[in-house]
């Protein structure tokens, strides 16, 4: 059995608090924590209950332009208040701050000490990261504070404090840690966690302050954009040039299944990559990404919407596009057939396979009767075996940190500053594309040529086709793990989310029995008929409600592609950032609103 390390100890000091006013609840003696490397390493273990765990690690991307769903929520739909707010909530921060300001036993060695203060100030910018992007201006507290202290009802901080302060615990953390090396399965923290979490802290604020220009989500900020790109960038070539850690690359491709998914779908994980994971155990019935992305009754049939999947290049490194030299469609054998291998190990390709209930490996298309909304179905974290659908039966780990994206966050800030070379390119879309089979195209040097579909139909705004690819392989690469709205968001691009059009995949007819995958076995029959019982019911597609198709007006053979019209998305530029709760703002009427609300 695979032990899990993100547990909870006697010793640690759990706090459960919904914000700053609250007692502190000193449960376990000092000495007992603070007075051997034992009390301390125990007590740091509860800090990674602030990560993503099992139950939410892969549903980080719910809320994205790219993913198809058939339930919306609250904030999705617009009608989030300062009523309904519930999120203001800092009892993890009390719990750092109180090891960090009594983490001064003499009996205990200065560099032990350090490299477990150094920890706990990592997870104290992991939180504060956390609040600069759901909150923005937050006030900073640094001090397990007592009930009757002022500064539980001081004002908001500015950016600026918030930044900069996050910047020195991320520094101290990596000066201090002292495991240098590879931990075990990749579950604990070491030197180098801090510095790709700098550089995603540093791209994001300097993405904010440059594309939220000349608004009040910026306003008072002094720090230049091109200094945090340049810090960013900085973080990231130390852990390229002296970390441990490079693209994993081992696994040839075939039949959904490769170098690439190998991070997401095995049962230790693949450490030379993946810096920070989720260890699952399916002994323990922890893991559920088989049942949550694969269940017709469970789960929001999260998929991966057409336009998302156009942006994938063809495998030379050309620009793909959806029809034939004729005008004619591509159906989905062609569409997935010759493009980008993240492609088929993100969703069921035309050549997926996986386990029956047999043992044996079959041919699968999309589960068109029972789950998937677009015929995209996400594949990503999921065991290829049926065995694991019902239930939580999942011990394949979850990444929440990946080499990846240091190369990217490296190549985004560079790019930012206009100093980016075609070396610097080499080193990191080239290599990334490079493990996704892509044999031409911008690979050892910098692209040239501007994508006018990737560019009108995401980001009209940019026009060096530079950052254009670039984003083109963040949302590639880390798609599902949690990135996309951050991205969005620093981009000044939320509009993305009500905008996007979740169509799915070619239909060639209706009333008529149809091979997706072209195994030989008839996959789906969408009909408008609802009272349909023919021959084909058992795989009868019902276009009613929101499942629907558009017919193509431009296709000579008159297709369709699948359409789920999920109409009450909502975004307005308030979302940005969510509202500080009323409650809270009456408990402290210092605190200022987020413009909008």
């Amino acid at each position: 059995m695979k032990k899990i390390r993100y547990i909870i100890t006697a010793a640690a000091l759990l706090l459960a608090s919904c914000d700053l006013t609250e007692n502190q609840q000193a449960t376990a003696d000092r000495k007992m924590i603070f007075g051997s490397e034992t009390g301390m390493k125990n007590y740091v273990y509860s800090f990674y209950n602030k990560l993503p765990n099992y139950d939410n690690a892969f549903k980080k991307d719910l809320t994205s332009d790219y993913g198809a769903k058939n339930s919306i929520g609250t904030y999705e739909a617009g009608a989030y208040t300062t009523e309904t707010s519930t999120s203001w909530s800092w009892g993890d921060l009390r719990n750092v701050n109180y090891f960090i300001k009594y983490n001064t036993d003499a009996g205990v060695s200065e560099t032990i000490r350090n490299n477990y203060t150094g920890i706990a100030k990592f997870f104290r910018a992991y939180f504060y990261f956390d609040k600069l992007v759901t909150y923005g201006e937050v006030p900073w507290i640094d001090e397990p504070l007592e009930p009757e202290d002022p500064r539980l009802y001081a004002g908001r901080d500015t950016r600026d404090v918030i930044i900069t302060k996050m910047i020195e615990d991320l520094d101290y953390a990596y000066a201090n840690i002292t495991t240098s090396g590879i931990t075990g399965n990749s579950n604990t923290v070491n030197k180098w966690t801090p510095l790709l979490f700098k550089s995603r802290v540093c791209l994001f604020e300097a993405s904010w302050r440059k594309y939220h220009a000349n608004t009040d989500y910026v306003k008072g900020c002094t720090i230049p954009a091109d200094e945090l790109f340049r810090q960013a960038a900085e973080a990231a070539k130390t852990v390229m040039d002296d970390g441990p850690y490079k693209i994993h690359t081992g696994t040839a491709y075939a039949n959904g299944r490769g170098a690439y998914r190998d991070l997401f779908i095995s049962d230790n994980t693949v450490t030379e990559e993946v810096m920070l994971a989720v260890s699952l155990d399916k002994v323990l019935q922890l893991g559920e990404q088989n049942w949550y992305l694969n269940s017709s009754t469970y789960g929001p049939h999260l998929c991966m919407t057409r336009p998302f999947a156009k942006t994938y290049l063809n495998i030379d490194g050309t620009f793909y596009n959806e029809k034939k030299a004729d005008g004619t469609y591509k159906n989905f054998i062609e569409e997935t057939t010759g493009r980008d291998l993240r492609l088929n190990q993100t969703i069921r390709g035309y050549d997926y396979t996986r386990k029956d209930s047999k043992g044996n490996y079959v041919p699968t298309s999309a589960n068109f009767t029972g789950h998937t909304l677009t015929g995209y179905q996400f594949t990503k974290y999921v065991m290829d075996d049926v065995s694991y659908d019902d239930g939580r039966t999942n011990d394949n780990d979850i990444p929440i940190f990946r080499y990846a994206e240091v190369l990217l966050n490296y190549a985004e800030a560079k790019a930012e500053l206009g100093t980016l070379t075609d070396a610097d390119w080499k080193a990191t879309i080239g290599e990334l594309r490079r493990r996704a089979g892509i044999t031409g195209g911008a690979l050892d040097a910098k692209p040239t040529t501007v994508d006018t579909y990737l560019q009108k139909t995401y980001y009209p705004d940019i026009t060096d086709p530079v950052l254009l690819e670039i984003r083109r392989d963040r949302a590639i690469e880390l798609c599902l793990e949690g990135m996309r709205l951050i991205d969005l968001k620093r981009w000044a691009c939320g509009s993305l989310w009500q905008d996007a059009e979740w169509t799915g995949t070619y239909i060639p007819a209706l009333d008529t029995p149809l091979d997706m995958n072209g195994d030989g076995t008839d996959d789906a029959y969408f009909t408008t008929d609802t009272k349909y019982s023919g021959p084909h019911k058992g795989i009868a597609v019902f276009l009613t409600g929101a499942q629907s198709v558009k017919q193509l007006a431009d296709d000579p053979n008159n297709g369709y592609v699948m359409f789920y019209n999920e109409t009450s998305r909502t975004w307005n530029d308030n979302m940005y950032l969510y509202p500080i709760p009323s409650q809270v703002r009456v408990k402290n009427p210092a605190l200022s609103q987020n413009p909008g609300w």
